[in-house]
């Protein structure tokens, strides 16, 4: 194995961030963003129920709940929920709030808590984008990547005002891996991916997969003849993971989860790295297939440890001991969560061609490159921004960082062709390069455009389908005496953060008995949702008649309990309750 040698990133290596472009070009997204808000922004038009659920958790933290208990009391009555999330995306919530509560008060310090979060995540995302895109091809270049990363619509949509849930923090620190990984330094740069990735970890373990693949491009380095990138890598990885877990789950619980980073995770974390750190250096002057041995050896005892420790984990479904009905019923509806084949058309375009974009300009730069150094190191690029558009191809959600990655080398396709541009003096090839352009830049919106012109969207039929304001109903729900409803598992933490009630059930797996208990009742005969409302002790019933929720359980159940309540055929043990009619919302008392 030969001696460490530095890794080179590209050409034109040391352009600084072009902080002006950074600013004005985050200054008019947000102003984008806000303007598309319509000055909506109040805990009760949350876009999705893990936001609201996320200032619920800040609240309760505020309000003297301790660190490490992260459980839901008010979901899932009477023993609560033991939620996965983390404290470390509070952090950022409750400290806008904390230093803006003196000055304007609770309520509008969290308005501007709930805004100002997400679009400082953009920001970031944004500078970290345009950086690496400057420090491989000039300022101009990192300037079209940051607008790249604004029109990345399955990341900048997460990071759009009352988006304060985690893929907005995951996302700028998958960023932050993915410049350590571009660095000149191998234990620096292997470093500022370990610790990335531990945090994100920490955050969700849906950056596994990254992390896995991230380790991948190490290994690749270490075949090359350097193992300074991998051991730095682990290390980090493994001691930042057992750090941040130390600082943030404690040691009350040290069962061993599937759905959040545990014991035995940090186990495999810890074996790794020892192994790399211990026997990795010795080996420098051996062949490099000894060291992808030892990998073996790493990769067959990490089995072990989760096969002995936790064999539940080994299976690729995290949802595993999720109750059947609700993975039938609840998880294959959360659009979310399914590959790009089940999305929009939109979306599902720009989850595939943008990445596609950013691997055919990594397959170009690597052509050019003039030395193995720079081939090397594009070909490393390439297999990221590949695994992660793996990924994001998979699980919808998590197509945001393939876009993210992509849009570094896509910024160079585009400059290229810009200078194309201004170089052709043909009139009739500049207008066709300036739709090229515009088609790299939003490849899907473009898809979506072609597709309504060849098949036109059938006209409305003039009917208006009211949808729920949770605003206008929130100071009369929240009038009412505290009790237990039973609500939507979409509405419901809506419902928590607008008024003191609790709910049987939200969106959230861990409560998988409640879940099951609120989907019965809903699905089944109103007798059975009579005996689900009484064992779970609620006294109102609250719908959204024109919800998706509301829709999913009266096609599965065209006679069930959900279905009399939109039909207005509540049964007599029911009383209507009268609320603003600009709501949507239906409520009822269990007489």
């Amino acid at each position: 194995m030969k001696g460490p040698v530095d890794s080179p990133s590209s050409g034109r290596a040391g352009t600084s961030t072009p902080w002006a472009a950074v600013f004005a070009i985050w200054l008019f997204g947000a102003a984008l963003m806000l303007t598309a808000g319509r000055g909506g922004f109040s805990p009760a038009h949350f876009l999705d129920g893990d936001d609201a659920l996320r200032l619920q958790q800040v609240r309760d933290l505020l309000a003297g709940q301790g660190w490490f208990d992260l459980s839901q009391y008010r979901i899932a009555p009477p023993e609560g929920v033991p939620m996965h999330w983390t404290r470390v995306v509070d952090l950022p919530i409750a400290a806008v709030i904390v230093l803006l509560r003196p000055l304007i008060g609770m309520a509008q310090a969290e308005v501007v808590a709930i805004v100002l979060v997400p679009l400082l995540t953009l920001l970031a995302a944004i500078a970290l984008t345009a950086r690496l895109a400057a420090r491989q091809f000039g300022a101009k270049a990192g300037a079209i990547a940051a607008l790249l990363m604004l029109a990345a619509v399955p990341a900048s949509f997460r990071m759009m005002p009352l988006r304060i849930d985690h893929h907005g923090w995951q996302y700028v620190l998958a960023l932050v891996a993915f410049n350590g990984m571009a660095s000149r330094s191998a234990r620096g740069g292997g470093i500022a991916a370990g610790l990335a990735l531990a945090l994100s970890l920490v955050i969700s373990l849906e950056s596994l997969p990254l992390a896995i693949v991230f380790a991948g491009v190490c290994a690749l380095r270490l075949l090359r003849g350097d193992d300074r990138w991998l051991v730095s890598y682990m290390a980090s990885l493994a001691l930042g993971g057992l750090a941040l877990f130390l600082m943030t789950r404690g040691l009350a619980d040290l069962a061993d989860y599937c759905d959040a980073l545990s014991p035995v995770h940090l186990a495999v974390f810890v074996w790794v790295a020892g192994l790399c750190a211990l026997a990795l250096p010795r080996l420098r002057s051996r062949p490099p297939a000894l060291g992808m041995a030892l990998l073996g050896i790493a990769g067959l005892g990490a089995v072990a440890i989760l096969g002995l420790r936790a064999p539940q984990c080994l299976s690729a479904d995290a949802f595993g001991a999720l109750d059947p009905l609700v993975k039938t019923v609840w998880l294959e509806s959360v659009v979310e969560g399914l590959p790009f084949w089940r999305q929009g058309l939109v979306l599902g375009a720009t989850i595939v061609l943008l990445p596609a974009l950013g691997l055919l300009a990594c397959w170009r730069l690597r052509r050019t490159a003039q030395n193995r150094e720079a081939r090397d190191f594009w070909m490393d690029m390439a297999l990221l921004l590949a695994g992660a558009m793996l990924i994001g191809l998979l699980v919808a959600r998590a197509s945001a960082v393939a876009c993210l990655f992509a849009a570094v080398p896509a910024a160079w396709q585009i400059k290229d062709q810009i200078a194309r541009w201004s170089a052709d003096r043909l009139l009739l090839r500049r207008l066709a390069r300036v739709l090229l352009i515009v088609a790299l830049c939003v490849p899907g919106a473009l898809v979506g455009m072609a597709a309504s012109a060849i098949n036109p969207p059938k006209p409305s039929s003039g009917k208006a389908i009211q949808t729920c304001d949770f605003a206008a109903l929130a100071p009369e729900i929240a009038a009412m005496p505290r009790t237990t409803i039973l609500a939507g598992l979409d509405i419901g933490p809506t419902l928590l953060v607008t008024s003191k009630h609790t709910v049987i059930a939200t969106a959230h797996h861990r409560a998988s008995a409640a879940m099951r208990d609120l989907i019965v009742a809903f699905l089944g005969p109103d007798h059975g949702a009579r005996a689900v409302i009484a064992r779970r002790r609620a006294t109102l019933v609250v719908i959204c008649p024109s919800g998706g929720e509301a829709g999913v359980y009266r096609k599965r159940a065209p006679n069930g309990f959900m279905a009399h309540l939109i039909k207005d055929r509540a049964p007599d043990w029911l009383e209507p309750v009268p609320v603003d009619p600009k709501s949507g919302v239906k409520v009822w008392r269990v007489r």
